[in-house]
């Protein structure tokens, strides 16, 4: 598969050790990743030199390459108008030296994980476009304003970007709106109930309502006030209990109870996570970039299946990632680059 090849070789310049070597790696971490085992079960005597080379690299590297495979990937896709969504997803951390590369755990069962600020097409399909690493220092709003402008460079046709309730914050919607500029993001954002939103839901008595909210807000030495439309659709749909469930959505776009069914796209983000995590490479390393560097590949994996799913027949997730290992196996086997 080039791509794979592509993005690991430039990445860390391995297939120097011989094409054979190389072709024999890209097997085993489509094993691992198949698997969801640790390279150093599926092959250990490659294991140490591959971290080696990954400890090397840098996180500047890691993201340049794959946004290359992306654009590569888009172009053969050719999509359409699309609608996309940023998220948060994280992998489970027990270990003591993650310093301030992990975060608190916010789903999984260990007190700390390794979190990544995720973006991805929701629709016509899961495709990931990026992630970025999201440590103790970082902050979030910057980290989302950075993705947003990387898609800005796709050349995509954006409709719609979708957040939850965790990105509601003055900074990011004053960002989105763009007053200033003239170029808003179109955005949906769930919105969490505030003392300011209860009152909102408190003062809609059909099923749609719609108001003006300012968010005053200060940061490096500067106040201002954020400008956002509030929308409450009350009474669409129910909850796990059956009762009548209210949606409160902070957004840019025409007021109306479509954006509940708009915004349930969303939820397509989860299960491309779902996918990803079926090709997550383990691993007990606290180096920040033998974590990230296994992220993207597991995001790779998923963008290669889109392609294959393209150009042939259709295959399940886990019977790709197996036919990349295969495909990899034969160039090991016949001393040749592995098949694009």
């Amino acid at each position: 598969m080039k791509t794979l090849s592509t993005f690991v070789d430039k990445t860390l310049s391995l297939l120097r050790l011989g094409r054979k070597w190389f072709a024999r790696l890209l097997g085993s971490l489509a094993e691992a990743g198949r698997t969801r085992s640790y390279v150093e079960t599926v092959n250990l005597s490659q294991a140490d030199t591959l971290h080696q080379a990954v400890k090397w690299c840098d996180a500047q590297l890691l993201k340049r390459e794959f946004e290359k495979a992306v654009k590569t990937g888009l172009k053969a896709l050719r999509l359409g108008p699309v609608k996309v969504a940023i998220d948060g997803t994280e992998e489970p951390y027990w270990g003591k030296n993650g310093l301030y590369n992990t975060r608190a755990a916010v789903h999984e069962l260990s007190m700390e994980s390794w979190q990544f600020v995720n973006l991805s097409v929701v629709e016509p399909c899961f495709i990931p476009l990026m992630s970025l690493p999201y440590r103790q220092t970082d902050d979030l709003d910057l980290l989302v304003m950075d993705l947003l402008e990387y898609l800005r460079s796709l050349k995509l046709r954006v409709k719609l970007v979708l957040f939850d309730r965790g990105f509601y914050h003055a900074e990011l919607i004053d960002y989105l709106e763009n007053k200033q500029g003239g170029k808003p993001w179109p955005y949906l954002m769930l919105v969490p109930r505030t003392d300011a939103v209860k009152a909102y839901l408190v003062q809609t008595t059909g099923t749609l309502g719609v108001f003006h909210h300012e968010m005053p807000h200060s940061k490096r030495k500067s106040k201002w006030k954020a400008v956002t439309t509030i929308v409450i659709c009350k009474g669409v749909g129910t909850d796990r209990n059956g009762k009548p469930f209210d949606w409160c959505f902070a957004t840019n776009q025409p007021a109306g109870v479509r954006l509940v069914f708009e915004y349930k796209k969303r939820w397509n983000i989860e299960t491309g996570f779902r996918i990803q995590d079926e090709a997550q490479i383990k691993s007990k390393s606290s180096h920040p970039l033998v974590r990230y560097f296994y992220h993207l590949l597991s995001m790779l994996f998923v963008l290669m299946w889109r392609l294959h799913n393209k150009v042939q027949p259709y295959a399940v997730f886990k019977r790709f990632v197996k036919l990349v290992e295969e495909s990899s196996r034969l160039g090991e086997w016949f001393g040749v680059k592995p098949p694009s």
